[in-house]
């Protein structure tokens, strides 16, 4: 009695299909500390599993149980004397009464058994605790077999940035000779073949150095073009497997200090009342094999060719542009002005007839930036939140659907897809850019330009030619026409505003939008 405290363990099951076990300790009527945790939930069409639990906070339990056990045998024991001595009292004082030592005798036939259990020193339960397989399996086997996890994923995901000395570091377990040495030997075997197939004119004394001399140079050429190649390969190919790394980061995650491991596995998207009605098997041969079937049907080779040329080719140059805080504009090609804050407002847009994206600038409370990109629309709010078809809230994490991924952090949202067009955002510098990949040279209008490289086209309106004043030029590209007024002043202040900005008014004037991040 007195003593404020217990061991408990709780079981939630969620119908948002999520399962949580805890075991808690609470010590000295304070609140309860978790000894451990187990976490099941599906989202975002994977299976996360979080498991946590320190082996100082178990020990520190077991101590403590021990303590109050031996407390309660070392009472135990007084009080078992104190009846055994009553009793042999008893038993000596009716001596001549046979009835009260037939009762005092089993009795203390049994108290003695007690003691002598006691007496042996053995923990009962605790003592099965901690020679269970249970709890070895829980404080050696398992964090051994977890760090030993972790160190094949990070191996793995090592050997995926640097794929082509992977394959290099096997190619000289098999053959015991480097690629280097080996590639070395070939262009010497190249050279001096080129050498013995040297017409006979060559064999003049005066040209045989001249011809000598080039194949040294050749051979030298070989040798550094051959190394360039390798390192642009390995970084085509290390960039391609970036997504199968990220992949592999986000399967498993130990963190010993914390004493938290993650697993996190991808869920096929099964229709389960089709699963119902068609069976579980038909459904997933249909997704497992014939869908891959009928993708592969429908490649065409050039198609893929051309894809993986852009993909590994380096693209001539990428194309950025800026908002900051909702307020200022710079456009790709680099002129900067200041957007009217009454109207809703079409940012860029694919010159396309059918765009494959759109940026816009809203006015209402809510919703500040307005992404469509891959037939999805992005909302992010001037809250931070994150929200896609205007259902699918992102919290902190990651979001991917048909192309399209979206990443939140704490003070960071990026959204991209596999075209190379990507919005990434900084909530507190209230900072957002539009990044387009150097193979949509020239795709995109709007108010932040063409991206081109040609600064003197960088006020288009929607029919292609260029504004004569900046209130033409925002007046072209506002989604409300009607909200705008128009008046002599604005006018002289837009070609004002046309002219090109200067160094000083950028950079060392107070009144410079970018002032306030001269400090830094």
């Amino acid at each position: 009695s007195g003593i404020c405290e217990d061991l408990s363990a709780a079981v939630c099951a969620g119908n948002n299909h999520n399962l949580r076990m805890d075991v808690q300790r609470r010590e000295g009527c304070r609140e309860s500390k978790t000894l451990g945790s187990l976490s099941l939930e599906i989202t975002n069409q994977r299976l996360i599993m979080r498991a946590s639990g320190c082996l100082e906070r178990l020990t520190a339990a077991e101590e403590r149980f021990h303590s109050l056990s031996s407390q309660i045998q070392k009472d135990l024991m007084e009080r078992i004397k104190t009846s055994q001595h009553l009793l042999t009292e008893t038993i000596k004082q009716s001596a001549d009464s046979l009835l009260p030592q037939e009762w005092s005798s089993v009795p203390l036939l049994v108290l003695k058994q007690a003691e002598a259990l006691l007496a042996q020193g053995d923990r009962g339960l605790l003592s099965l605790w901690l020679r269970s397989s249970l709890r070895h399996t829980l404080t050696s086997s398992l964090p051994n077999f977890l760090g030993q996890l972790k160190q094949a994923s990070l191996l793995g995901q090592q050997e995926l940035r640097r794929p082509l000395a992977t394959l290099a570091g096997v190619y000289q377990d098999v053959k015991g000779q480097r690629l280097e040495a080996a590639w070395k030997e070939a262009v010497v075997m190249w050279t001096e073949r080129l050498v013995d197939v040297l017409p006979a004119e060559l064999e003049n004394p005066h040209l045989r150095p001249l011809s000598l001399a080039g194949v040294t140079a050749l051979r030298a050429a070989l040798d550094v073009a051959g190394q360039h190649t390798y390192h642009w390969a390995e970084t085509r190919l290390a960039m391609a497997l970036s997504g199968v790394r990220k992949r592999l980061a986000s399967l498993y995650k130990f963190i010993p200090r914390e004493c938290v491991v993650t697993v996190s596995v991808p869920l096929l998207n099964l229709n389960f009342s089709r699963a119902a009605e068609h069976g579980l098997l038909e459904i997933m041969l249909e997704e497992w094999l014939l869908r891959p079937l009928q993708a592969l049907a429908s490649i065409r080779p050039t198609a893929e060719l051309y894809r993986l040329k852009r993909k590994n080719m380096d693209s001539p140059f990428r194309h950025e542009a800026l908002l900051v805080a909702d307020q200022f504009v710079v456009t790709f090609d680099g002129h900067v002005y200041e957007l009217p804050g009454s109207c809703p407002l079409l940012l860029a847009q694919d010159i396309s007839s059918n765009p494959s994206f759109t940026l816009l600038l809203n006015t209402d409370l809510q919703s500040s930036l307005v992404i469509r990109m891959n037939n999805s629309t992005i909302n992010i709010q001037r809250t931070g939140q994150v929200k896609v078809n205007c259902k699918n809230v992102v919290t902190h994490g990651y979001y991917s659907d048909h192309g399209l991924s979206v990443t939140k952090g704490s003070n960071n949202i990026q959204v991209s897809n596999q075209d190379g067009q990507s919005v990434s955002c900084d909530l507190l510098l209230e900072l957002c850019s539009f990044t387009l990949d150097g193979w949509l040279h020239g795709a995109s209008t709007g108010l932040m330009g063409t991206n081109n490289n040609d600064a003197g086209n960088d006020f288009p309106l929607r029919d292609g030619s260029q504004a004569k004043t900046l209130e033409e030029f925002f007046h072209s590209w506002e989604l409300k026409p009607e909200c705008s007024k128009f008046t002599e002043t604005e006018e002289q202040f837009s070609k004002a505003a046309m002219s090109p900005a200067s160094c000083g008014s950028l950079f060392s004037s107070p009144d410079s939008p970018l002032s306030s991040c001269f400090r830094v």
